[in-house]
């Protein structure tokens, strides 16, 4: 898989409301019926960064770097004021489905 935030034209640090509306606008010049292909990795990337679990799990498992828990915990608190993720909810999260 392709780094999902190239995929869509966004920042590492890339907020939900922004990974939103950037798919949004892709899926308006890029229509599946149009560019099946382009849309299907737009649609793989948008749903490795919809959310903060999923982005979380995303950073934990299949980005090329190791990152740490500590780091990404940084990173995803500084991005949302609705709600902080404890260390302990980031490590349940990386348990494997």
């Amino acid at each position: 898989m392709t780094d999902p935030y190239v995929t869509m034209g966004l920042a590492a640090d890339a907020s939900d409301e922004a990974i939103r509306l950037r798919y949004l606008e892709l899926v308006k010049q890029f229509s599946p019926e149009r560019h099946p292909e382009k849309f299907a990795k737009i649609r793989e990337a948008y749903e490795s960064l919809k959310d903060l679990d999923t982005r979380i799990k995303y950073r934990l498992f299949e980005a090329g770097q190791r990152e740490t828990i500590q780091g990404i915990l940084e990173d995803m608190t500084c991005q949302t004021k609705r709600r902080r993720y404890s260390l302990a909810e980031i490590v349940s999260l990386s348990k494997p489905s």
